[in-house]
Parts: C-alpha cells; sequence; structure tokens
C-alpha cells in the first residue's frame, strides 16, 4: 500500500487484517445456529396456514438442537476458542 505524506510516497506494508475475527468452529456453530433460528421462524409462519401439530413436532426438535448449539457456543466463549488467535489467517 502506498501513503503520501507532506508531498512524499511510502511504502507500507499492511498485515493480514483481512478475514473474520471469530475461529473457524466458532463461525460454524454460529452459522448453524442461524441456519436452526431461521427454521424456527419458517415452522411458525407454516403452522399459522396448515397442520399446526406437525409444525410443533419439528418445532421442539429443532428447540433441542438451538439449545445444543448454544451450549456449544458458550463452551468456545468459556474456552476461549471463540476469536482468532491472529484475525485475518487461517487457522
Amino acid at each position: 500500500m502506498t501513503m503520501t505524506h507532506n508531498g512524499q510516497s511510502t511504502q507500507t506494508k499492511t498485515e493480514g487484517s483481512i478475514g473474520s475475527p471469530i475461529s473457524n468452529e466458532a463461525y460454524n456453530v454460529v452459522a448453524a445456529l442461524h441456519s436452526k433460528l431461521e427454521g424456527l421462524e419458517a415452522y411458525r409462519k407454516y403452522a399459522q396456514s396448515g397442520d399446526q401439530q406437525v409444525w410443533q413436532q419439528l418445532t421442539q426438535h429443532d428447540i433441542q438442537g438451538v439449545e445444543c448449539l448454544i451450549t456449544e457456543l458458550e463452551k468456545l466463549v468459556k474456552e476461549g476458542k471463540f476469536r482468532m488467535k491472529s484475525p485475518g489467517k487461517a487457522g
């Protein structure tokens, strides 16, 4: 990257600052949690126009999955595995 200061241009190196600040493991849990929550919202909508029993059963099943993912996310935070050690770098 080239920067200009007082009419003079200088080269500066930017360290790997592009990428996710959370670990891959945490990202996967967050993504799965997001999908489950979207599914629960869809079931709520579907139950308004269809057989509520089917949607209630699916909701109960997915709530168990949501609880499991929340527990896993809390564990990652507690163990210090939520954030990347070097944001923007794989690993």
